[in-house]
């Protein structure tokens, strides 16, 4: 990726990161609008409904900077519990969850 690519759009990124624990017991930890989306569009692979389809679109558009960054956490974290999943996603006690328009360069 380039650099001016990497000012243009900088990964959105959670304060507080969102771990999954799939159906076959494996975890995974997911930091960034951007890790959630490609694990929604190349690795889920359960049943696609309506949450499904709300996380995906909430996450397009706090890419696009117009849905705040947390509205597509808690949409991906909605999608998880409604497919099956448990989410550890209060983090650890008096952490802070990412709020809209949070951005990181690193």
């Amino acid at each position: 990726m380039r650099k001016e690519d990497i000012m243009l759009n900088p990964e959105l990124v959670w304060m507080t990161p969102v771990t999954v624990h799939m159906k076959d017991g494996a975890s995974q930890v997911f930091a960034s609008v951007n890790d959630v989306l490609d694990f929604l569009e190349g690795d889920w692979a359960i049943y696609r409904g309506r949450k499904y389809n709300r996380a995906v679109q909430t996450c397009r558009r706090a890419l696009n900077r117009v849905t705040p960054v947390a509205i597509a956490r808690e949409a991906f974290i909605d999608a998880c519990r409604g497919a099956g999943m448990s989410t550890g996603a209060d983090g650890p006690p008096g952490a802070k969850t990412g709020t809209g328009g949070q951005r990181s360069l690193t």
